[in-house]
């Protein structure tokens, strides 16, 4: 199963987003950013890719700003 990893800004809005997404019933899981990969925040969300579109509405229905890549292309 192909995975997305979301980057943020801060570790407050990765909870939030982990929050969220574990209210809607999609799996995530807060991760250590990659080392392929920079960010201001240390800490990113790693999602199915399938959910994506759902969770790209949750963050903006939330006004949270997250940075969506693929493991395999940083």
């Amino acid at each position: 199963m192909q995975k997305s990893i979301i980057l943020f800004q801060s570790t407050h809005n990765v909870i939030k987003a982990e929050r969220l997404c574990i209210q809607e019933k999609i799996a995530c899981q807060a991760i250590p950013v990659p080392r392929s990969m920079s960010s201001d925040c240390g800490i990113a969300l790693e999602i199915n890719s399938e959910d994506r579109s759902k969770v790209e509405v949750i963050l903006a229905e939330n006004a949270i700003y997250g940075e969506f890549r693929s493991p395999l292309n940083p």
